[in-house]
C-alpha cells in the first residue's frame, strides 16, 4: 500500500511539472553551514526559466509563513506570479516559526542581505534569470541593502512594503513604550562593551524586538537600535540602481513616519529617480483582509509595466 502510495505521488507530481498546473513546494538550501527554508509558490502555466519569481523576505524575527506573506503568495499565484517567500535563518538551521524568545539573540540586520543575496543565487541555479526582489517591514530594509550592496546580483526590480523607517527618537520612545524602560542607557552599555572589544558578551535587557524581556550579545543589541544607514530605507533609496516601488500603507502605526519622510526625500531630490510611491489608503502595517488584494494588485501592476 505505501509503495502504491508513493508510485501514485510521484505521478502525480510529474504530471503536474508536465501539464504546467499550478504548486507549491518547500525548499531546503545550506548557507553558512545552516540548512535555510523557504516556499516556493509556481503559478498554473508558469515556470521559473520562463516567467521568473518574486523573492519575498519578512519581517523581523518573523518566518515565511506569517499572515501577511502567505496571503501575499496566494495572491500572486492566482495572477499568475511566481514566488518564493524565505525564512532568514538569524542564526538557526531550519527556523519556520517566531524567534523563540527562549533563545539568546546573536544575529545582525545586515546578515540578512548576504541571506538574501544566496536565495537570489538559488533561484538562477533553478534557472529564474528574471528576479524581483519584495520585503515586508524590516524585510524591506533588508532588501533594499542587499540591491545597494550587490548591485551586480541580477536583481531586475525592488518592491517595499510598509518598509521600516523609524527615527532615532521614534525608536526611543517605542523602546521605552513597549519594554517600560529608557532606550539610552541600554544603548550607552552595549556601545561600551563593542568599543571594549566585548560585543559578543550577553547581556539581559527588559526587551529586544518582539522579546520580553531577551537575553543578547551587545553587539546584537547596539545594532538593532542604533541610527545606521544600512538600516535606513531613505539613505537606500537613493541608492538603488534599479527600479522600484515603495507601497505604503495608508493607517501603518509601525512606522507613521514613512509618508512624510518619503515626501521630503523627494521634494529634497534625495530619492532615485527610479523609485516611485503608492499609498493604500486604510490598510495597517500587514495588510490585512482585502488590503492584501490590493497589494498583489499594485505588486502585479509594477511588474507587468516594468
Amino acid at each position: 500500500m505505501r509503495r502504491w502510495l508513493r508510485l501514485t505521488l510521484g505521478a502525480i507530481l510529474a504530471f503536474a511539472t508536465l501539464t504546467g498546473a499550478p504548486r507549491a513546494e518547500t525548499v531546503i538550501q545550506e548557507y553558512l553551514g545552516l540548512d535555510v527554508i523557504g516556499n516556493l509558490e509556481i503559478a498554473g502555466g508558469s515556470s521559473l526559466a520562463k516567467d521568473g519569481a518574486v523573492l519575498i523576505v519578512h519581517g523581523s524575527a518573523a518566518h515565511h509563513g506569517i499572515e501577511v506573506i502567505a496571503t501575499l503568495q496566494r495572491n500572486l499565484k492566482s495572477r499568475g506570479i511566481n514566488s518564493l517567500a524565505i525564512t532568514l535563518s538569524l542564526g538557526l538551521p531550519k527556523r519556520t516559526d517566531m524567534f523563540d524568545c527562549k533563545l539568546e539573540h546573536d544575529h545582525r540586520h545586515a546578515d540578512g542581505g548576504d541571506e538574501i543575496i544566496a536565495w537570489v543565487e538559488w533561484l538562477q541555479k533553478k534557472g529564474a534569470t528574471n528576479i524581483t526582489l519584495l520585503g515586508h517591514s524590516r524585510g524591506a530594509a533588508q532588501a533594499a541593502l542587499a540591491i545597494v550592496e550587490r548591485a551586480d546580483a541580477g536583481v531586475r526590480s525592488l518592491i517595499l512594503a510598509a518598509p521600516l523607517y523609524q527615527s532615532e527618537a521614534e525608536i526611543a520612545r517605542r523602546y521605552a513604550q513597549a519594554f517600560g524602560q529608557p532606550l539610552a542607557p541600554l544603548m550607552a552599555m552595549a556601545r561600551k562593551k563593542v568599543e571594549d572589544g566585548e560585543g559578543d558578551t550577553l547581556v539581559d535587557v527588559p526587551g529586544f524586538l518582539h522579546c520580553r524581556p531577551a537575553k543578547v550579545t551587545a553587539a546584537a543589541f547596539h545594532d538593532y537600535y542604533a541610527p545606521d544607514p544600512q538600516v535606513d530605507v531613505l539613505v537606500l533609496l537613493g541608492q538603488v540602481t534599479v527600479p522600484t516601488l515603495v507601497v505604503v500603507a495608508g493607517d501603518d502605526m509601525v512606522t507613521p513616519e514613512l509618508p512624510a519622510a518619503l515626501a521630503a526625500s523627494r521634494a529634497g531630490r534625495f530619492l532615485s529617480s527610479r523609485v516611485e510611491t503608492v499609498t493604500i489608503d486604510g490598510a495597517d502595517h500587514f495588510f490585512r483582509d482585502l488590503f492584501g488584494d490590493e497589494l498583489a494588485d499594485r505588486v502585479a501592476e509594477f511588474l507587468k509595466a516594468k
